[in-house]
Order: C-alpha cells, then sequence, then structure tokens
C-alpha cells in the first residue's frame, strides 16, 4: 500500500474527526454542558429545600414537643386543682351534713324533752284524779277545792324531785 494513500486517509480521519469534535462542541456540547448544569443546580437546589424543610420540621417537632410538655402540665394543674377543690368541696359536705345531724339531735332532745313533760304533766294529772278518787273512797268525804289543789301540787312537787334524782 501505497503511504500516501494511507497518509492521507490518515489526514482525512483526523480532519473528519476534528470536525465532527468542533460541530458536536458547537451543537452538542453546549446544550448537554447546560442541561447537567441545570440538572446539577436542581439538585443542589432540591437538596438546600430538602435541609431546609428538615430544619423546619425539626423547629416544628421541637414546638410539638413544648406545647405537649405544655398541655401536660397543664393537665395536671388542672387535676390538682380538681382535687383540691373536690376535698374542699368533701370538707364542706362532711361539715354540712355534721351542723345538720347536730341540728337534728337537738330538736330531738328538746322533742323528747316536751313529751317527756307532757307525758310526766298527764300522768301528774291522773295520778291526782286516782288519788282524790281513792281519798274520797278511803274518808267518804268530798275534798275541798283548796284542799284538792293543795295535795295536786304537792304531789307534783314530789314527781319533780324524782324526775330531777334521775
Amino acid at each position: 500500500m501505497d503511504f500516501n494513500i494511507i497518509l492521507g486517509e490518515a489526514i482525512l480521519t483526523i480532519a473528519s474527526f476534528l470536525i465532527l469534535l468542533f460541530v458536536i462542541h458547537k451543537f452538542a456540547w453546549k446544550p448537554f454542558n447546560q442541561m447537567l448544569e441545570t440538572r446539577q443546580k436542581k439538585i443542589a437546589d432540591d437538596w438546600q429545600a430538602a435541609e431546609e424543610a428538615k430544619n423546619k420540621n425539626k423547629e416544628a417537632l421541637s414546638q410539638i414537643d413544648s406545647q405537649l410538655k405544655s398541655a401536660h402540665l397543664e393537665a395536671e394543674k388542672i387535676i390538682r386543682q380538681a382535687q383540691i377543690d373536690a376535698s374542699h368541696l368533701r370538707d364542706k359536705m362532711i361539715e354540712e351534713t355534721r351542723q345538720e345531724q347536730s341540728k337534728m339531735l337537738q330538736m330531738t332532745q328538746e322533742d323528747l324533752k316536751v313529751q317527756r313533760q307532757n307525758f310526766a304533766e298527764n300522768m301528774q294529772e291522773s295520778l291526782v284524779h286516782m288519788a282524790v278518787a281513792m281519798a274520797g273512797k278511803v274518808v267518804r268525804r268530798e275534798i275541798s277545792e283548796d284542799d284538792h289543789r293543795q295535795m295536786i301540787q304537792e304531789f307534783i312537787n314530789r314527781l319533780e324531785e324524782l324526775d330531777e334524782q334521775r
């Protein structure tokens, strides 16, 4: 083979290759580089946005934790206050019940006292009538009104003395 032919083909190949490189560089390399730069910038922006979102989420999470702790503290405070209020209410109700019981006991004692007095008076009156009737039968005479009253008063005084001795 001829050296000139090989050299010509080699020069033609190199020239074709250089023209191809120029065309690729002019029409394909710049758009390809721009596409890579755009993509690289988009990835960097997305990465930055993700970092910012991550930081915002951390801040939001810390705020939520803070609010949750605050809510727990407030709930505990409300529960303690409710317990204190319930205790005060219970103590107040117990005191009112005791006062009511005391009043009822006092009223019952007063009622009992009145009933005893009425019973004693009725009993005295009955006993006086029986005593007068028996005395009248024994003596077979009528007792005067003044004698009758004096005897009743003496009998009442004796019953009161007996009642006081109890």
